[in-house]
This record gives C-alpha cells, sequence and structure tokens, in this order.
C-alpha cells in the first residue's frame, strides 16, 4: 500500500473515530438532561404523563444517536478490514456505503428501536421513568 494510501486510511479513520467517541458524548448529554429534568418536574409537579413522554421521546433520541454511533462503528471496521486486506478503495465511501445500505421505512424504525432497547441505552430511562410515577403517588 503506497504512503498516500495509508496517510488517507489513518486521516479517514481517526475522522471516524472522532465521530464516534461524539456520539458517545452526545448520548450522555442526553441521559444528563433527562436526569436534570426528572429533578425539575418533580420539583415544579409537572403531569406524570407529561414527564414520562419526554422521557420517552429523549431515551428514543438517544436510541437513534446510537444507532448512527453504530453505522460509524461499522464503516471503521470496514476501514479496518480494507487496510488488512491492502485495498484502500474503500476509504471515502461511508456516505454512499449508508446510503446504500440504509433501511427504509419500518425496518429504520426498527433499528432505531432495538439501539434504544439496548441496556447501556436503556439505563436511566427507565429508572427515572420509575421515579417519576413514585413522585407522583
Amino acid at each position: 500500500m503506497a504512503t498516500n494510501s495509508i496517510n488517507l486510511s489513518a486521516k479517514v479513520w481517526q475522522t471516524l473515530h472522532n465521530n464516534h467517541e461524539k456520539y458517545e458524548h452526545y448520548a450522555l448529554v442526553i441521559k444528563l438532561f433527562s436526569i436534570a429534568l426528572v429533578v425539575i418536574a418533580i420539583s415544579v409537579n409537572l403531569p406524570t404523563m407529561i414527564s414520562l413522554l419526554l422521557l420517552f421521546t429523549l431515551w428514543l433520541q438517544e436510541g437513534i444517536w446510537k444507532t448512527y454511533q453504530a453505522r460509524t462503528s461499522d464503516a471503521i471496521i470496514t476501514l479496518e478490514c480494507a487496510i488488512k486486506d491492502n485495498d484502500d478503495s474503500i476509504a471515502c465511501r461511508l456516505y454512499s456505503d449508508w446510503q446504500d445500505n440504509r433501511p427504509r421505512g419500518g425496518a429504520l424504525i426498527q433499528e432505531y428501536i432495538s439501539s434504544a432497547l439496548k441496556p447501556t441505552v436503556m439505563f436511566p430511562y427507565i429508572p427515572l421513568m420509575v421515579i417519576s410515577i413514585i413522585a407522583a403517588l
């Protein structure tokens, strides 16, 4: 593999990795915002149903972020396999590959829900929903 190809691959890998980490940070911000939401909702006696709907919305939003993050992981793995195979021809095909393989309609919604149902995403939403319900009693 030529030095320029290796440099390009390294730059693409670093960009993808940085994006992957940013998605993780965004997910943590959503979690922290959810915790703050529950504290505020309890302190101002926000109706439980509104609190639950807001939490559910944030939970699904994190599921969407995690889906984006998984797609970035897939692109990183593809790039790493190409580097291993000494074939750098896919280094700059992230968006076209994603567009070609993007699920449509119900499959896309199913992918988002699947991401949202992972234990690391479900936490802290389920406990926060329980806290909101208990606080309303």
